[in-house]
């Protein structure tokens, strides 16, 4: 069994950061890229995040009927926009939910693998992968399971219009992100309106009694990336419990301390590949990490590839 690099996995691809000339015009700015093929057809996978979103874009070419794996190690929101071509979503013995061409629908996704049928064909997807930020302003309540029979919406053409915008040429860096970011969530924001997502009422954690201690805390985090972080280092510098940190951290911010700090490191360490010829060694201390195994180890299961994976691209 071979991985696609990506949450979705196929048995017997052949893994390459090289994208064929056919695909060059499917080529997100500034995203991780790689090709996947085996006998029965061919994936071109694409990623990008940003704190709000974390973004998957597959363009397959399927010459036979293919089961792909969706693994997932938490529980998700997703809102699934299939642009091109008829799927099936199987969910752990629960059913297909059929995935209409140019259609949505936002869901909750379990922890554990999934399988996506895809027949012989063409297909286009993004997956748009809630953040915890994201998820702190939906209520919970109002997004169901796959086997639930979540609203299909159809895409509009401005929809489509827009999604077209991903693959514009004439800008890089940090304008690029931020239109890119502004682009994605004005069409989740839509798409969640259309599908009777409801928000949440104000959030009253900007109340809760730890709130500066904890709001300077994230801060320093940020600006110190690069220092040790244990849960008892912060609780001792801002004489606060180390329990009554980590749950009022959770409670205010709606994302594990651990998760926001492995973030922001990751997140470095991927600019840091990029724009630098840093070493990996110096790249593991400069966010953090004592050593470039340790820093490996943990940049590979988050990316689901190696740093220099990132840095050939």
């Amino acid at each position: 069994m071979k991985t696609t690099a990506g949450i979705l996995h196929g048995a017997n691809y052949d893994f390459t950061m090289q994208i064929p000339p056919n695909y060059r015009e499917c080529l997100i700015e500034e995203a991780i890229a790689n090709h996947n093929s085996n006998a029965g057809g061919e994936i071109l996978t694409q990623y990008f995040s940003d704190q709000y979103l974390h973004t998957w874009v597959y363009e397959t070419e399927q010459s036979e009927t293919q089961m792909l794996s969706v693994l997932l190690a938490t529980t998700a929101t997703v809102a699934m926009y299939n642009l091109n071509g008829t799927a099936w979503l199987h969910t752990r013995g629960r059913g297909a939910l059929e995935l209409e061409p140019n259609s949505f629908q936002i869901f909750n996704l379990q922890p554990g693998t999934h399988q996506l049928e895809l027949p012989e064909g063409a297909h286009r997807f993004l997956f748009l992968f809630f953040s915890p930020a994201m998820q702190s302003l939906v209520q919970e309540e109002s997004i169901v399971l796959p086997h639930e029979g979540p609203d299909r919406v159809l895409l509009g053409p401005s929809d489509l219009e827009q999604l077209q915008g991903l693959y514009q040429r004439g800008m890089e860096g940090n304008i690029w992100r931020l239109k890119r970011q502004v682009l994605l969530l004005d069409l989740l924001f839509r798409s969640l309106g259309k599908a009777g997502v409801s928000f949440r009422a104000e959030d009253l954690a900007v109340y809760h009694r730890d709130y500066q201690t904890l709001n300077n805390v994230k801060r320093y985090i940020a600006e110190n990336i690069d220092k040790k972080l244990s849960i008892q280092h912060l609780a001792k510098r801002f004489e606060i419990q180390p329990t009554q940190l980590r749950r009022g951290y959770y409670k205010v911010f709606h994302q594990h301390l651990c998760d926001y700090i492995r973030d922001l490191r990751l997140d470095k360490a991927r600019k840091l590949l990029t724009q630098t010829g840093l070493p990996v060694q110096e790249i593991a201390w400069e966010v953090g990490y004592e050593s470039a195994a340790g820093f490996s180890r943990v940049f590979a299961h988050y990316y689901q590839q190696p740093p220099m994976n990132i840095r050939r691209e």
